[in-house]
C-alpha cells in the first residue's frame, strides 16, 4: 500500500492507494480538515504502510484536484476499494455517486433510492463515514430543508465544493430546488 500527499493550491489532500491487478485502487481520501498533518493521519490509521510517498498512476490525483476545484471530472467505481464496505454502504455510495456535477440530493433522497426510504439518517452515517470524498461526492448530499449540514472537511468547505459546481444559495444558506437532484 502507498500513500501520496496531493497539492491542490494552498491545500493537500491525501491518497492511500494500492496495486491490486497492476492497476491503482484507491483505498482512502483525505480532505484538509483541522490541525494534524495529512500524512500523520495516513500514518495512524495505516501504520504498516510504506513511509516513502509514491504517485498514483493513471492520472487519478489530477482528477481528484480537478474535482476540489469544481471541474466537471470522474474516477471509475472500479479504481476504488469498495470490498471493506457493507451492501448498505456500497448501494448508498453507488447512488451518491450518481449525483450529477452541479446538483445536489437529500439523505433522505439517497434512502429511497437504495429502497430504504426511512433510512436517511442511515444514509448520514455512511456520508460522515465515506472513505472517498470527492470521487464519492458526499458533498453533494444536503438535508431536507435543502441546507448543506454536516461534512468531513467541514460545512463551509461543503458549501465552496458546491459553489465551485454552479450550485446558487439562496439567503439563509438554503439551496435553490433546481439545484435538487433527487
Amino acid at each position: 500500500m502507498f500513500y501520496q500527499i496531493i497539492k491542490a493550491g494552498k491545500d493537500e489532500i491525501g491518497l492511500v492507494w494500492d496495486n491490486v491487478g497492476n492497476r491503482p485502487r484507491v483505498e482512502s481520501v483525505y480532505l484538509p480538515h483541522g490541525k494534524e498533518k495529512i500524512s500523520d493521519r495516513i500514518r495512524r490509521e495505516y501504520p504498516g504502510m510504506q513511509c516513502t510517498q509514491r504517485r498514483i498512476p493513471d492520472d487519478i490525483d489530477n482528477v481528484i484536484i480537478a474535482l476540489f476545484k469544481g471541474q466537471n471530472k470522474k474516477v471509475s467505481l472500479s479504481a476504488i476499494n469498495l470490498k471493506k464496505m457493507t451492501g448498505f454502504q456500497t448501494e448508498v455510495l453507488k447512488q451518491v455517486y450518481q449525483i450529477p456535477h452541479g446538483k445536489a440530493a437529500t439523505y433522505s433522497g439517497i434512502a429511497a433510492r437504495t429502497g430504504h426510504p426511512r433510512a436517511a439518517r442511515a444514509v448520514g452515517t455512511v456520508m460522515a463515514n465515506n472513505p472517498f470524498p470527492l470521487i464519492i461526492p458526499c458533498h453533494r448530499v444536503i438535508r431536507a430543508d435543502r441546507k448543506v449540514g454536516q461534512f468531513g472537511g467541514g460545512t463551509q468547505m461543503k458549501r465552496e465544493l458546491l459553489e465551485r459546481e454552479g450550485v446558487i444559495f439562496g439567503r439563509k444558506g438554503i439551496i435553490s430546488g433546481k439545484y435538487i437532484q433527487f
